[in-house]
């Protein structure tokens, strides 16, 4: 009998919460069921600041979905971003003790392990730690050595850690809205899951997506990601740059930005004008559109210089010759890509929500793509748990993947 799994996702954003439920199908494609969302006041740079605030943004968007898709769900993925977090690659060693020197899962689980042991401060905690390749007695490249022959196997992880408080504390504002966290997800992971081709990921590319407070990069190599991080700069500081510019309300500057905005100044001319309603009055005033784009275009290019740099810090920039894909709700601001490709030189295109059923087919604006990216990544993890010939989970947020592995084989041949 084919088996479904209800897979639930909560993108906690700087602007809004966006809550998505879907039934995934035993071959893995996502059909979701229902969407909701509310905007957020609690959040800046992706760390919360107003539990009360953020409870109540969480509480509106889970109803909104849980109405839509007909059903209650009680645990959610729930995406987590900011300057916070930050991400190192790891090696792992064991050697292979069984008499047959046949490799097992319970090997693949100890030289994850063996990866995880890293000295971090006492504030701070592993997110994830992710198998990116295997070597087996020298050989490399090894995607999946359970069943493999050999005396010591090897691991490249990446590892991503974050703020023990502020981790918290999204688990904190969750859990009173009624909610429980099934696992925390890295959000360019997620986002990654949703927008990039497997054949970009294999060749080597970049991730950026724009988010409200924070722009988060997520590099992918050999088909794994490679490296992660966030920037302090998002769509919000737009925005607060229009409002100081022309001296208007931020409801004001966003509506500008969204509808008369673009990121490059030379696709303006000097005739077109701009209707600007004035804080405190009624009337609006004529302003050249030139004059809203002088404001954006240096702003965005800033942004990109800075995922130049860090890319270049990190070690990253000779490895991504597929480019760069954009991707949230700030890449839809008009001469985004053209920007990106200036200033990094890089090819560049807007990444879209991606291999999703349902109403899921009319959420193809990139500000859903970290809420589908979630669904996604809880659907990996449920084909985990059919697969008895398959590895163990991908992500290892926490040291358990072997054991859930067994569980699920256990489960499915009767026990």
């Amino acid at each position: 009998m084919a088996r479904s799994e209800i897979i639930a996702g909560i993108d906690i954003g700087t602007t809004k919460v966006c809550t998505l439920i879907a039934e995934v199908s035993e071959q893995g494609k996502p059909n979701i069921l229902g969407v909701g969302s509310h905007p957020s006041t609690g959040i800046r740079k992706g760390v919360v600041v107003d539990i009360d605030s953020t409870v109540l943004a969480i509480q509106e968007s889970v109803r909104q979905a849980q109405k839509q898709a007909g059903r209650e769900v009680s645990s959610f993925y729930v995406g987590v971003t900011g300057e916070h977090i930050a991400s190192l690659n790891s090696a792992g060693r064991i050697p292979v003790t069984n008499p047959d020197r046949e490799i097992t899962y319970a090997d693949v689980e100890k030289v994850l392990e063996a990866a995880r042991v890293i000295v971090i401060p006492p504030d701070r905690q592993i997110l994830h730690a992710i198998p990116r390749s295997y070597t087996v007695d020298g050989q490399g490249s090894v995607k999946h050595p359970a069943g493999m022959s050999g005396t010591r196997l090897e691991v490249q992880c990446h590892i991503v850690t974050g703020a023990t408080t502020f981790l918290q504390n999204v688990r904190k504002c969750v859990t009173r809205a009624g909610c429980q966290v099934r696992e925390l997800v890295l959000e360019p992971l997620a986002t990654g899951l949703s927008v990039l081709l497997p054949e970009e990921k294999e060749l080597g590319v970049c991730l950026v997506d724009i988010g409200g407070g924070t722009s988060d990069i997520a590099v992918f190599v050999d088909g794994d990601i490679y490296y992660s991080g966030v920037l302090p700069i998002g769509g919000a500081h737009v925005t607060s740059d229009v409002a100081y510019g022309l001296t208007v309300a931020l409801e004001e500057a966003e509506r500008l930005k969204t509808e008369s905005g673009t990121a490059l100044l030379e696709q303006v001319s000097a005739e077109e004008i701009i209707l600007v309603k004035q804080m405190g009055r009624d009337d609006m005033r004529r302003l050249r559109r030139m004059a809203l784009a002088s404001i954006i275009e240096p702003r965005m290019q800033e942004l990109f210089e800075l995922v130049k740099e860090e890319l270049e810090k990190a070690g990253c920039w000779g490895k991504i010759p597929a480019g760069i894909v954009v991707s949230g709700g700030g890449s839809q601001l008009v001469g985004c890509a053209e920007v990106a490709e200036q200033a990094t030189g890089l090819a560049i295109r807007i990444g879209y929500p991606r291999h999703v059923g349902g109403i899921g087919e009319t959420l193809t604006h990139p500000s859903y793509a970290t809420g589908i990216g979630l669904i996604h990544y809880g659907a990996q993890q449920f084909r985990a748990t059919l697969e008895p010939t398959a590895p163990p989970e991908k992500s290892y947020s926490s040291p358990s993947g072997i054991q859930k592995w067994i569980a699920g084989w256990l489960k499915k041949i009767g026990f």
